[in-house]
């Protein structure tokens, strides 16, 4: 939902070499909602294999899982060896529904324990936007965000195309708040790089309703993003989980308090990863 400007949402210069340091490195603490999260996107997607996947147009549940299962085995061999892994180099994936189960929980499998057992000093390739955090704990935040968004997707699938099924559940808040650093400091700044995009100017304040999250943004600048509270031209207030499944396109913005200008909203939706 929308309310009216606050008189406080104002303009709020950044720093532009602010922001850019990383996150906090991530530990093996949110791997077991990642293994969570993983089973119960593969239970969603076995109730119907043919329900779209409203995030991703191209995708049934079918598709969502072989995508899933693909990412678990390339994360794998990228931590393994250092280096971006070859996809085209990776094992086959089974052709038929009936037999992705076995295959996409054995990669979760050996993704989870691959890191859990990796050294947290050791140099590992990743595709951030940044030149920060080359090592395990980058892919230690990446995979429970990854399987949390796409285990909405399953879900909100089944709920979109059963009636009787129950709504997607939230995301958990620990993985979203991991989920929405990642986001605004790893991905946003390439993604308003993109060849295309209108114009963006002003800033935005995004602010949890259940946890100590909030991120002043400088869409004219960028995309340069830094912890903590701060005026700006529009502020946006959600749990963790709305802002992330924002943040992804995945949410529409009922579930939002939007204050000030709200043409960002419209525009986000330009963004795609």
């Amino acid at each position: 939902m929308t309310e009216s400007a606050r008189p406080d949402q104002q303009t709020h210069d950044i720093d532009p070499g602010a922001g850019q340091g990383g996150l906090p490195p991530a530990g093996v603490e949110l791997l077991s909602v990642a293994a969570a999260d993983a089973r119960a996107l593969l239970s969603a997607a076995e109730a119907d294999w043919e329900a779209p996947i409203v995030g991703c147009p191209a995708w049934d549940a079918e598709g969502l899982v072989r995508h899933v299962g693909g990412i678990f085995a390339w994360m794998a061999a990228t931590i393994r060896s250092g280096e971006r892994a070859n996809r085209a180099e990776l094992g086959p994936v089974p052709e038929d529904a009936a037999d992705l189960p076995p295959w996409y929980l054995g990669g979760l499998d050996s993704v989870l324990e691959t890191m859990r057992q990796t050294d947290d000093g050791r140099e590992i390739w990743n595709f951030s936007a940044t030149e920060t955090e080359r090592n395990i704990g980058w892919w230690r935040r990446r995979l429970p965000v990854e399987v949390a968004v796409h285990r909405w997707d399953a879900q909100n699938a089944l709920a979109t195309a059963d009636p009787d099924a129950p709504p997607a559940d939230a995301l958990d808040g620990e993985v979203a708040t991991a989920g929405i650093g990642e986001y605004l400091i790893h991905f946003l700044p390439r993604l308003l790089a993109q060849d295309g995009l209108e114009d963006w100017t002003g800033t935005l304040h995004l602010h949890a309703t259940d946890g100590p999250v909030e991120w002043l943004v400088d869409l004219g600048a960028g995309g340069v993003a830094v912890p903590g509270h701060a005026k700006a031209d529009t502020a946006i207030r959600a749990t963790r989980s709305d802002l992330l499944l924002w943040l992804h396109n995945r949410a529409t913005a009922e579930p939002l308090e939007v204050f000030g200008d709200e043409a960002v909203l419209g525009h986000w939706q330009q963004l795609q990863r």
